[in-house]
């Protein structure tokens, strides 16, 4: 059953240039959730989308990190709220 926050929930994915987001959920293998937590994509991290142009290039935890569009779609996030 879906929860009132779930369903504004989107994936990272779908966030434009700019945009500040925060990490709710990673929906993805349990390999996969580690690595991203790892790179700093760890729930209620909050995120900057800086570029789109192929791969996703992201702010996160004072970092700059290229995602491919496959491993933004595992991210579920919603705005932030700055």
């Amino acid at each position: 059953m879906a929860t009132a926050e779930s369903t504004r929930w989107v994936s990272l994915q779908d966030i434009k240039p700019g945009q500040k987001v925060r990490v709710q959920k990673l929906a993805g293998q349990p390999a996969l959730c580690h690595r991203l937590r790892e790179m700093g994509f760890c729930e209620y991290a909050e995120v900057q989308i800086l570029n789109k142009s192929g791969a996703m290039l992201c702010q996160v935890c004072n970092s700059k990190i290229c995602l491919s569009r496959q491993l933004a779609e595992w991210i579920l996030v919603e705005p932030a709220l700055t």
